[in-house]
């Protein structure tokens, strides 16, 4: 039986309603929302503490001098016999370090071990900045009911230790360098062993030649990874519990937030560091012949200069780490923001585009 004239006509719409949906464009899809890619956050977190060593060397220098002042050395008479020897203090603080370096070395001086700093800073930093967020999503992955700004101190600690001894590992060849170059000084101010390297990669060849090849730029490197993991661990964790906390109580995100978080952080990272950084001043700048472990190394300097010796150069490694961790957060978190910044005025053109629109 034919379909009445009323059934024909009510099966017109859903006809014509298919053939709508399939002549419809398809749907539109918005470009990506700005963010930093983690390349991007290597290189940036590589940048800029190398930025900040620009600045900050000069005390760096000053504390490698008053770390190594004092030391006692063992030496044998005319007869054989062993005795002590402690060398004659040549700096009464670390301002006269600061201002001696100077008169008798002038700004060169005081910026001396400038280009293993970079390499330093910058080989430190991409596992140690770079590899703190990812690390911490492992440890306190982010859902809908957590986030990494709620993750607890021990988790943050973990995760800025890791970093810490991974950026330690990679670093040593040029802080070895480094602190052999901030000790070599003027004769009337020289303390500690002196060297003489001329240059990083005539440094690195000797170091290698004398002192038992690739092993030889890695002496040290245990205690670096000691106190990398101490170092970090108090200073990322203390300096994202602190701006975390900031943020959460309504403080504006910007520099006087950034500079405030990384000067409390940088002192409790001194509190920790500043007696593994004697001792290790003390092994990188110890000729091969005398060379000791860090174990001995430690009961040497206790025995002879006392506990408080440990934390030699402890105002100088502040007046250093203060302001080059404050700097280097700074330059951090603005270049994050510039970054994210110029992705967002290109996220912004893409959607005026008649494709997006």
């Amino acid at each position: 039986m034919p379909p009445s004239k009323n059934n024909y006509r009510s099966s017109q719409p859903s006809q014509n309603k298919t053939n709508s949906l399939s002549s419809a464009p398809p749907l539109k899809t918005l470009p990506p929302q700005p963010n930093i890619s983690q390349l991007e956050n290597f290189a940036l977190s590589a940048l800029a503490p190398s930025m900040a060593v620009v600045f900050t060397l000069p005390f760096d220098t000053v504390k490698v001098r008053m770390q190594l002042q004092g030391e006692v050395r063992i030496m044998k008479d005319a007869t054989g016999k062993t005795v002590r020897v402690a060398a004659e203090k040549v700096y009464k603080s670390s301002f006269d370090c600061l201002w001696k370096t100077f008169k008798y070395e002038g700004i060169r001086g005081l910026e001396k071990g400038l280009v293993p700093s970079i390499l330093k800073e910058s080989s430190k930093n991409v596992f140690r900045l770079g590899l703190y967020d990812p690390i911490l999503s492992v440890l306190h992955p982010k859902n809908d009911a957590t986030s990494s700004s709620s993750a607890p101190a021990w988790k943050r600690m973990l995760a800025g230790g890791i970093c810490g001894a991974l950026g330690a590992v990679s670093a040593n060849p040029f802080e070895l360098v480094k602190t052999r170059l901030q000790s070599t000084a003027a004769g009337a101010i020289a303390v500690g062993n002196q060297y003489g390297y001329v240059s990083v990669s005539s440094a690195l060849r000797q170091i290698m030649a004398k002192e038992g090849g690739v092993s030889g730029l890695y002496r040290g490197s245990m205690i670096s990874v000691y106190r990398g993991i101490l170092g970090s661990a108090a200073n990322l964790s203390s300096y994202t519990m602190l701006r975390d906390y900031a943020l959460r109580e309504g403080y504006s995100e910007g520099v006087p937030l950034d500079m405030g978080c990384s000067l409390i952080s940088a002192f409790v990272s001194v509190v920790f560091m500043n007696p593994l950084d004697v001792v290790r001043t003390r092994l990188y700048n110890t000729s091969s012949i005398n060379r000791q472990s860090i174990f001995r190394t430690i009961k040497t300097i206790v025995e002879n200069e006392g506990l408080k010796s440990l934390y030699k150069g402890f105002g100088t490694h502040f007046m250093r780490i203060g302001p080059h961790f404050c700097l280097t957060f700074v330059f951090l978190e603005q270049l994050k923001r510039g970054v994210k910044q110029i992705k967002l005025e290109e996220y912004q053109r893409k959607l005026q585009q008649p494709h997006y629109s």
